[in-house]
């Protein structure tokens, strides 16, 4: 099971003066794992977008990523 579920429910609310939640404070893992996922959303989403992109072929543009490392 991902960490960051297991941490669900361990979060802690900061709220203003009329008790509305502002900020939420979560454990450093839940953190880490939820910019983790966050990373890899945009990651896939540009993926997706790149595909379509007719510029460069799939191989052109892996064979140029592992040319850059």
């Amino acid at each position: 099971m991902n960490i960051a579920l297991k941490m669900l429910g361990q979060e802690q609310y900061i709220t203003n003066r009329q008790g509305e939640p502002e900020f939420i404070v979560l454990p450093v893992e839940a953190y880490r794992q939820l910019i983790k996922f966050i990373e890899d959303y945009g990651l896939g989403l540009a993926i997706r977008e790149a595909e379509n992109d007719t510029r460069y072929s799939k191989e052109a543009a892996l064979r140029f990523v592992e040319n850059e490392n």
